[in-house]
């Protein structure tokens, strides 16, 4: 069976639904991508490593992971825990604003919590999926140990994707962040950045010249999202844009990056191409942004015709 270990944290999500009332879902990047991998690709394992508390909004947590087929076997429990939670507001045009409580989620123990458990639960997986948040919550002595778990794990695992998902509150400087998505880069074999993350890390802005600094620092492939433009997709002898997917209103661009990454992996863990994998993952991210919330229902994201 097809194996992947998607790393990083879940959160309460809240979201306005009249003046004075939200709505109560869970989300975050890496779980995000999860699911839309395992809409995907079905018969996948598709486990989730992160930590929660052991209250009963944890519990809730977790069952709505299990509904969603994400194997929980690799998610620690921390004793008196607790998770992050993030209220999320957006525009007119759809993008976002975020407000969080997230200082003392136990998802920031993940890396502590596997070096006691034992680093041999990752050897075998097909794909080891990470984002920058994944690094970011973890503090500053801690992400070096990171990526040097990276790079051991490389020749155990599959293929090593990850997503730089800046978010600039959560590092002391922009010159921290760049730094260490340049060392997470070097021990990764796929990169599944966003033009605009690129440009605030690099000060690069034109996407092919972002598709070869990505090459240079040692990934061997690349699909750069493009937003409304759609997106790069590069390897060894590739590099080409594809046009994004018409969208006639957006709703909410929370979740469609992830989306895309998680169908993406899936479709390249089927051997389809990376032209092919791109086109599919900007389908269902197409879909993504005409509804609210990052985790749109499976009808929607994945109607009954499979995709790639």
């Amino acid at each position: 069976m097809t194996r992947i270990v998607c790393i990083g944290e879940c959160m309460v999500e809240l979201r306005a639904v009249g003046e004075d009332t939200f709505a109560r879902s869970y989300a975050g990047d890496v779980y995000n991508t999860a699911v839309y991998l395992k809409r995907s690709l079905p018969g996948a394992q598709v486990q989730f490593l992160t930590a929660t508390g052991d209250d009963a909004m944890s519990a809730a947590m977790r069952r709505t992971w299990n509904t969603q087929g994400i194997d929980d076997a690799l998610a620690f429990s921390v004793q008196g825990g607790s998770v992050g939670l993030y209220l999320i507001e957006t525009d007119a045009l759809g993008e976002r604003s975020f407000h969080y409580w997230r200082a003392d989620s136990a998802a920031r123990r993940w890396l502590a919590l596997l070096q006691a458990r034992g680093e041999s639960i990752l050897r075998g997986a097909d794909i080891l999926y990470l984002s920058g948040i994944s690094l970011a919550i973890l503090s500053p002595d801690e992400r070096p140990a990171a990526i040097e778990l990276l790079r051991q794990m490389r020749a155990h695992v599959g293929r090593i994707a990850f997503d730089p998902n800046v978010r600039p509150r959560l590092w002391p400087s922009a010159q921290a962040a760049a730094q260490t998505m340049r060392a997470a880069m070097s021990a990764c074999d796929i990169a599944l950045p966003s033009a605009e993350d690129l440009a605030w890390l690099f000060h690069v802005d034109e996407p092919m010249r972002q598709v070869d600094l990505l090459m240079e620092m040692g990934v061997s492939e690349v699909a750069l999202t493009l937003g409304a433009d759609g997106c790069a997709v590069a390897g060894a002898t590739l590099r080409t844009q594809l046009a994004g997917t018409k969208v006639d209103r957006v709703i909410d661009t929370s979740g469609a990056g992830d989306a895309f990454n998680g169908v993406y992996l899936a479709n390249r863990l089927q051997g389809n191409s990376p032209e092919k994998a791109a086109q599919a993952a900007l389908l269902v991210a197409s879909r993504v942004v005409t509804h609210a919330g990052a985790v749109i229902p499976a009808s929607v994201s994945h109607p009954a015709n499979p995709i790639g």
